[in-house]
């Protein structure tokens, strides 16, 4: 049987063609469309269905890059299967932001929710970003087999390419937490969720992540958030694979880097030739440590202390000082032994910014 066409929103996108447009939401008070672009590459041949997502928080804008560097490689002639590109998935927060700790914003301007809390949507008495989540699940995501969830390190840092699989713990309570105050209770899962299945979705997502590529995973096992889009895929028969890279709103070499590990996901399913390319040295651990400051002032980064450094617990990893007096008013440590995935590129820091991400190596669980 001849692969069918897909039709997306009023478009049709043939076998071996690609096709662009967008997906209507609804409109704003001065009567602005709110619509969500996306690419479609239908691959010749029959193969998996993936989406390649980003900006679920505005904030995170470089998953877009990266979904581009990757789609501009791919060969709809030689591809098996189909592709869903999302890559703004919340454009309000892409277009809208701008903050010292950000390049757009994590929550909404339209209603102060983020596009990660409210899945899997709905369409009535709900907000914008819930009718916008119930758009992006019924029309793209629930038709794939595999997503990849794209984040980066937002404006204020830069990142190593890294996966976050978050895999279900090995025994019941599978899910914790509920809906969002005001926006309903969402739709219930399509699946029954026992150990068979959730052991089975468990292998796949490490499948998946180790896959990717990237030199650092971090494993996680413990009960998924069901408001979260990794969670209602995982619950609903989606492999998902939430990875991070690059940030600060610019280009440097992580972008490229996780492009070549996406592409790494695409070999792995068989939807492009060639075999996954791992790194030189690939760790998965338990614990990664995300470093927050205490203080506010301008933020000065140990030059030892970039991202892919290993550090040692204890070690300095910067200072914030008095932008006028010139006084350390703290001295930020690594609190673990481990590895810089992800540090601040931006010296204006607030109580609570990103100093960095580091992957602890005392709980190396895999190593290749």
């Amino acid at each position: 049987m001849p692969k069918e066409a897909v039709e997306l929103a009023g478009n049709t996108i043939r076998p071996g063609e690609r096709g662009f447009g967008y997906l209507h939401v609804g409109t704003l008070s001065a009567r602005t469309e709110v619509r969500i672009p996306y690419q479609v590459i239908n691959g010749a041949k029959e193969g998996p269905i993936l989406c390649l997502e980003a900006t679920l928080q505005g904030w995170e804008p470089m998953g877009a890059e990266i979904i581009r560097r990757v789609t501009v490689q791919l060969d709809p002639q030689e591809l098996s299967g189909t592709i869903y590109c999302l890559p703004f998935s919340q454009p309000l927060g892409v277009d809208f932001g701008g903050s010292i700790e950000s390049a757009g914003q994590r929550i909404s301007p339209a209603d102060h929710l983020d596009l990660n809390q409210v899945w899997p949507g709905a369409k009535t008495n709900a907000w914008l970003s819930q009718q916008q989540a119930y758009v992006l699940w019924n029309e793209v995501i629930s038709r794939c087999e595999y997503i990849v969830d794209f984040h980066d390190g937002t404006g204020a840092c830069n990142e190593l390419p890294v996966a976050f699989p978050h895999a279900f713990p090995d025994e019941p309570p599978y899910l914790v937490g509920g809906a969002v105050e005001g926006v309903g209770d969402g739709e219930k899962p399509a699946r029954v969720l026992d150990e068979t299945y959730t052991s089975e979705m468990n292998a796949k997502i490490l499948e998946l992540a180790r896959a990717f590529g990237s030199s650092v995973i971090w494993w996680r096992k413990n009960p998924l958030n069901p408001r979260m889009l990794s969670a209602q895929c995982a619950i609903n028969g989606i492999v998902p694979l939430v990875v991070e890279a690059g940030g600060g709103g610019i280009i440097d070499e992580s972008i490229d880097q996780a492009a070549e590990c996406t592409m790494n996901v695409l070999k792995h399913l068989g939807m492009i030739a060639g075999s996954p390319v791992p790194p030189e040295r690939q760790i998965q651990v338990e614990n990664y440590v995300v470093y927050r400051s205490l203080m506010g002032g301008f933020y000065l980064k140990e030059p030892d202390a970039d991202i892919g450094a290993t550090v040692t617990k204890g070690q300095v990893l910067g200072k914030v000082v008095d932008p006028v007096t010139s006084e350390v008013v703290e001295t930020c440590t690594s609190p673990v032994n481990g590895i810089v995935v992800s540090s601040r590129i931006r010296m204006p820091i607030n109580p609570g910014g990103y100093i960095a991400h580091i992957a602890d190596t005392d709980t190396i669980t895999w190593e290749r």
